[in-house]
């Protein structure tokens, strides 16, 4: 295994959506989050292309989009960073799935029940649970739920309570990148991971999504411009790929002088 094999990590979006593209190993997750839940199989909708419209639209990736024989809808997202708008984000994911379901035919009363899942690599709410479970209910009285079917689930791999079954913490440790052995699902997704990491087209694709969040990352400033470009570099070099496609691509990726291509190359 190579320094690249090292550096990719199920938290990255990409990585991340690349595995949940597996069936199985999506299935798996959502049980293990909602073991309450006996869901037999999953699909992914067609639904999931008109919903995503572009892959980085308004900076947000619908990493998965799915529904189980029931026809309930899970929304599965990877969050790497602590932002303000979390909630929100969640809103929109809501908004956005109901109105595809409409559009499809269905009426207000028969709207799936649906499940935004959030994995984040921080504590969203600084009270130290692995889980946090949003739902709508009355504010005079928490026995009375609105019953809309919507659900938001805030994982955190930061948790410090005893509040989550071994294997959901398993799972948020190796998320974490903290070492995990003699898990057979985590096992599981490093293997599958492993293989990716194999797969010359794969490496090429999560290299381009790389250098291209990279330079639409709204938090990369152009003072921190060259140092980003730099470390693109590095992992592109590991790539094998030759000196004069990795110029080529990088040029066009970040759009540089020839003035700070010559900073970057000599």
């Amino acid at each position: 295994m190579n320094e690249m094999d090292n550096k990719i990590s199920i938290q990255d979006d990409f990585v991340f959506g690349s595995v949940m593209s597996n069936k199985r190993l999506c299935q798996r997750l959502i049980q293990l989050i909602l073991p309450e839940l006996k869901i037999d199989r999953i699909e992914f909708p067609t639904v999931q292309k008109a919903v995503q419209e572009g892959q980085f639209s308004h900076g947000v990736r619908f990493d998965v989009y799915t529904k189980d024989q029931n026809g309930v809808v899970y929304e599965i997202d990877m969050q790497v960073r602590h932002t303000r708008g979390l909630p929100q984000r969640v809103r929109y994911y809501q908004g956005r799935i109901d109105s595809e379901m409409l559009k499809h035919g269905q009426q207000y009363a028969t709207l799936r029940q649906f499940y935004v899942i959030f994995i984040c690599p921080f504590d969203p709410f600084g009270l130290g649970l692995h889980r946090y479970d949003f739902a709508n209910y009355c504010r005079q009285d928490q026995s009375l739920a609105l019953a809309d079917g919507r659900t938001a689930i805030f994982l955190n791999t930061k948790g410090t309570k005893n509040d989550v079954g071994k294997d959901l913490r398993n799972f948020l440790d190796y998320v974490d990148n903290k070492d995990v052995d003699n898990d057979e699902y985590v096992g599981e997704l490093k293997n599958y991971i492993q293989n990716l990491s194999k797969n010359t087209e794969w490496r090429n694709d999560y290299m381009d999504n790389k250098t291209h969040m990279m330079f639409h990352d709204e938090d990369v400033r152009e003072e921190g411009k060259m140092e980003a470009v730099r470390g693109t570099i590095k992992l592109m070099r590991q790539t094998g790929m030759s000196e004069n496609r990795l110029k080529t691509k990088v040029q066009q990726q970040f759009s540089l002088t020839d003035v700070q291509m010559n900073e970057l190359f000599g």
